[in-house]
């Protein structure tokens, strides 16, 4: 064939995939042993822009309705069905175990803001430049703990998590979880129980996502 093939997901389930892919296109199965990738034909790699990027993420999750799958970001195209075949036997064991890994649950999403965001003066008090250290000290560990207060409660509720993660504010960080699907609930009440029984943060939590963050082995 001329063009590419646009590799949607990875999946050991022996089911046709019910989905249509991008612009309208049959998706097929491409089959290496138990695995199989997701695929449909392009005469060249769609380009990313809003509609399609929301399109390729309706497709994953169409897909993960009904299977077990490995998601691939968008963009993800070969030229040949050997290719895929060739990717698919020399990983192998990494896409077995990620989908034993995944297999059940999803992720979600959660950011956190801490609300007490230490305000100093730039330069020490005249009177003690020693305590204005230890009150510099005390505001870090303060913010510390409130990531803790969110991260740690959230993590016992799931298989796996991917690290809080800082941006260029401080005060907020995020991070996602792999949580079981019968668990998720359970999750989003403790995210509101966080928000009204925490001074100190403001957090939320989206999803449920196909698991992108946990299809490497990652997680904690």
């Amino acid at each position: 064939m001329s063009g590419v093939l646009y590799v949607y997901a990875i999946t050991d389930s022996l089911a046709a995939p019910s989905a249509t892919g991008l612009h309208g296109a049959a998706l097929r199965r491409i089959k290496s042993g138990r695995l199989a990738a997701l695929v449909s034909e392009h005469a060249t790699t769609p380009e990313p822009d809003e509609e399609v990027l929301w399109a390729h993420e309706q497709v994953i999750e169409e897909l993960m309705s009904s299977a077990t799958i490995l998601p691939l970001r968008f963009g993800s195209s070969v030229e040949r069905a050997e290719d895929v075949i060739a990717m698919l036997a020399e990983r192998r064991e990494e896409f077995v175990d990620a989908l034993e890994r995944v297999r059940g649950a999803v992720e979600l999403s959660v950011r956190a803001e801490l609300l007490e965001a230490p305000r100093l003066d730039p330069a020490p008090p005249p009177r003690s430049g020693t305590a204005y250290l230890m009150e510099r000290a005390e505001q870090e560990r303060r913010g510390r703990s409130a990531v803790e207060l969110v991260h740690r409660p959230l993590a016992a509720l799931a298989r796996s998590s991917v690290p809080p993660v800082g941006t260029r504010d401080p005060h907020q960080f995020k991070a996602a979880y792999l949580v079981d699907a019968e668990r998720v609930e359970d999750f989003g009440s403790r995210v509101g129980e966080l928000n009204a029984d925490l001074d100190s943060a403001r957090v939320s939590c989206t999803g449920p996502w196909p698991p992108y963050s946990f299809v490497a082995e990652r997680g904690r």
